[in-house]
């Protein structure tokens, strides 16, 4: 025996260690493959953080498509816009544009000029010809002495500071190397942290006499990562061997003016004066973008032109930096970042100069990576040791907990501390691991799929032909009675007879005689059935086992009459004796419909969801007063409501009008929202369980009480518990069933009570089941020209195949209703 048992265990080690290697495998792809899951994760936290910008920035907007702005960029216009900025006590004004200053003639250049003129001048009166280089050099003149009052007003102001832009090919007299005193210090730095920075062939920069006039100067390009998204800010670049600093971060150094020309590079760091600024490799920081809120936006911000109009206050200008650039509505071209895909330079510059001045930029520091591999490894070792030992429900559960903590984690290591630490790897590779070792535990201790699984899968083959015929029969009892559906059920009850199944068989026929108790055989055959049951030593006749009620009492409540009778329950009109109260009284006999084995937990399951139900109090749902059990009979006492149920107008020849129908619609709507906000889904809406008052214009939701049941599908007489026809697609897959599966089911409702017709429909089960699944239903304006296009829109969405494609809430979907019902 033993010999033979050896083989299977080591079959089984194999299929465990084949796993292992699997997911030892996924972890490597993993590593390497999932930048961008993580920038989208990175992205998503970013764009929830609704804080604010430095309060010592404020941005001036320059739309220069203006007339009056045109200009902005030039010496001669940028002086005078420094001189109002002056007045206003700006502590730093800096242009995050380059400036467009024309190449001018210097001094030298100009008297060697003037020298020549006089010769040529000479020469020309002798020979009595004109000059034409007088206005030339008039011109030479006017541009070097307005270059001059420039240099002097930046040099005079002392708080100017311009910025630079890298370009593809060199200008002669504008190389970086005309501001090297602005440059950051490099001496003493290692190499090797210097040998990852960013390098630019051609650095445009101002002439020398303005580079010596300014505060500082500071590049104001940015790098993109590989999706195009700048994540990232270059703090120092490398320009022709100059290692100039960022626009930002030469802002931030002029802030300190015992040390502001001193900006002192180290590996992974940059000093100035006491501040340490801790960076990742090639001096970079991930930047910290600010969303603000409405009411607060990210950073204050105003127009150029009601600066120079006067219409701004001293106060909101005086003390503060200011940082001129293109508005977002200019010709400027917006840069995609994880905030906004169109954001303007002028916000991100002020971004990075925040996250410098407050210290609230983000880093990886360079032993993040091991720490993110040694989560996946972790995670591996917790899949491999302790899951295959857990309930598969539970593993699947812990895997799904598992990896929003590892997420979790990771938001607040971004959000509170500015680490950026990976996990969004981990946390799918946590998920993917447990539910693949449970797949696989599954698949080799599980081989032959069950009866009930094929049930739950609505399988029909084999010995599910009486799975099949119990749908079919719930379908049919939904219609509206005639010869061709009263032929189906007699057909069915023929099946379940030759099947043996004889209750099954009695309880259709018991449904076809109340339609009509003369039809073919109907009447003889039950009598047969019931002297048959008679006889039988296990069964006993009795009123109680059939749900209905031959005596005048149940529990305290006294009978009054028959209401109406179902498949499996029967309401009477009832009284509460003990204060005079009319209720209307839903028996179910469960001893009859359950298996023993399911019995106690159909018991318990009636009076949880009775208690459930009873704590809703809605003006459209109906109220339960109280729940009981008389013997074999479970009874719900509810609110006696005189109203009929909506299936009288679901057919063709009884429609109500498309408005009032869209009106009772949104009420049911806004009675599920409340429903489900208690955490209770109803599971069976259809017009049968929506009952109106016309007189009193009063609709209410019943069967609450009982929804739950279908969780258990069927009962053993055949009672398909909930109806196909208004089934979500997740129902029919036995998935998890939720508010929007209840969204769906109203939905149908209303395209019935349009149009008459269920808007999937078949002439068996599986057809029937394949349609809701796996195809859309005809748009009702198809069928009726009266109809708005948005019932069509509606449908569609609460309609939707995947529940998270639907409304969020049946408040949601009152509102759309209503909003279409004024189109009518």
């Amino acid at each position: 025996m033993n010999s033979r048992a050896h083989p299977s265990q080591s079959g089984s080690s194999r299929l465990w260690l084949a796993t292992a290697l699997t997911l030892i495998a996924i972890t490597i792809g993993f590593v390497g493959r999932v930048g961008g899951l993580e920038n989208l994760v990175y992205d998503y936290f970013q764009r929830y953080q609704y804080k604010t910008g430095s309060e010592q920035i404020l941005l001036v907007s320059v739309d220069s498509r203006t007339e009056r702005q045109k200009n902005v960029w030039t010496g001669q216009q940028f002086g005078e816009i420094v001189k109002v900025f002056d007045r206003l006590g700006a502590r730093l004004i800096i242009a995050t544009q380059p400036l467009h200053l024309p190449d001018v003639a210097d001094e030298d250049q100009i008297r060697a000029i003037e020298h020549l003129q006089e010769q040529a001048q000479r020469v020309a009166n002798e020979s009595g010809s004109s000059n034409v280089q007088t206005d030339r050099l008039t011109e030479f003149r006017k541009k070097y002495d307005d270059r001059l009052a420039l240099a002097k007003q930046l040099s005079l102001s002392n708080n100017i500071l311009l910025s630079s832009h890298f370009t593809n090919f060199a200008s002669e007299g504008r190389s970086i190397k005309n501001c090297a005193p602005h440059a950051v210090n490099v001496q003493g730095t290692d190499a090797s942290a210097l040998k990852n920075l960013n390098r630019v062939r051609h650095l445009t920069a101002p002439p020398t006499i303005i580079c010596d006039s300014i505060y500082g100067i500071g590049f104001s390009n940015f790098w993109p990562d590989d999706d195009g998204i700048i994540r990232r800010a270059d703090l120092v670049i490398n320009a022709d061997g100059i290692y100039l600093p960022s626009l930002a971060l030469a802002t931030n150094a002029a802030m300190d003016s015992k040390n502001s020309d001193t900006i002192v590079a180290a590996s992974n760091a940059l000093a100035i004066g006491e501040q340490i600024i801790n960076t990742g490799p090639g001096l970079q920081i991930l930047n910290r973008y600010y969303k603000g809120t409405i009411d607060k936006p990210a950073f204050k911000e105003v127009t150029l032109s009601s600066v120079l109009s006067g219409n701004v206050a001293p106060e909101t200008i005086n003390g503060r930096i200011i940082l001129i650039g293109e508005s977002t509505n200019s010709s400027m071209p917006g840069l995609a970042t994880p905030i906004d895909l169109h954001m303007s330079p002028l916000t991100v510059t002020a971004s990075i100069l925040s996250n410098l001045l407050e210290g609230d930029y983000l880093l990886r520091p360079d032993w993040l990576p091991v720490l993110e591999i040694g989560v996946l490894i972790a995670v591996l070792l917790i899949a491999l040791v302790w899951v295959p030992a857990m309930p598969t429900t539970g593993a699947l559960l812990m895997g799904v907990i598992l990896a929003m903590l590892v997420l979790s984690v990771e938001a607040w290591f971004l959000v509170a501390e500015g680490i950026w630490v990976q996990l969004a790897t981990a946390s799918v590779f946590t998920v993917i691991a447990i539910w693949t070792i449970q797949a696989w535990k599954l698949i080799t201790s599980q081989p032959e799929p069950t009866i009930r699984s094929q049930r739950q899968a609505i399988n029909f083959s084999n010995s599910g032909t009486q799975n099949k015929l119990d749908l079919e029969f719930s379908v049919l009892r939904q219609q509206a009675p005639s010869e061709e559906t009263k032929e189906k059920m007699y057909e069915i009850a023929m099946l379940h007879g030759k099947a043996k199944e004889y209750a099954r068989a009695e309880k259709v026929l018991m449904h076809i005689a109340e339609l009509d108790e003369h039809y073919r055989d109907v009447k003889e055959i039950l009598n047969k059935l019931s002297g048959a049951r008679g006889k039988a030593p296990t069964r006993r006749k009795s009123a109680r086992n059939n749900g209905s009620l031959d005596r005048r009492k149940l529990g305290r409540y006294e009978i009054e009459r028959v209401l109406g009778r179902g498949a499996m329950a029967t309401v009477y009109l009832g009284r509460d004796p003990a204060i005079n109260r009319k209720v209307a009284i839903k028996t179910l006999a469960l001893a009859k419909e359950f298996d023993a084995g399911q019995l106690e937990d159909a018991r318990l399951q009636f009076r949880r969801e009775a208690e459930s139900a009873g704590r809703l109090n809605h003006p459209n749902i109906i109220a339960i007063y109280d729940t009981g059990e008389d013997d074999d009979v479970s009874y719900l006492a509810m609110e006696y409501f005189k109203g009929i149920s909506l299936l009288e107008h679901a057919r063709s020849d009884n429609l109500m009008p498309g408005k009032w129908v869209l009106e009772l619609a949104a009420r049911a709507a806004e009675a599920l929202d409340y429903a489900h906000r208690q955490n209770v889904v109803h599971r069976d809406i259809k017009p049968a369980n929506l009952m109106y008052h016309a007189a009193t214009d009063t609709l209410k939701l019943t069967d609450f009480g009982i929804a739950r049941l279908t969780d258990n599908s069927r009962t053993k007489t055949g009672i398909i518990l909930g109806t196909p026809s208004y089934m979500s697609p997740e129902q029919l897959s036995a998935a998890g069933v939720t508010g929007q599966s209840d969204l769906y089911s109203l939905g149908v409702t209303i395209y019935q009570l349009l149009t008459g017709n269920a808007p999937f429909r078949a002439d068996s089960i599986p057809k029937l089941m394949d349609k809701i699944l796996n195809e859309e239903a005809t748009p009702i304006s198809k069928f009726r020209n009266d109809i708005p296009r948005c019932v069509d829109e509606i449908l569609k969405k609460s309609m939707a195949k995947k529940p998270a494609q639907r409304f969020a809430t049946g408040r949601e979907m009152a509102i759309a209703l209503r909003e279409c019902a004024k189109t009518f």
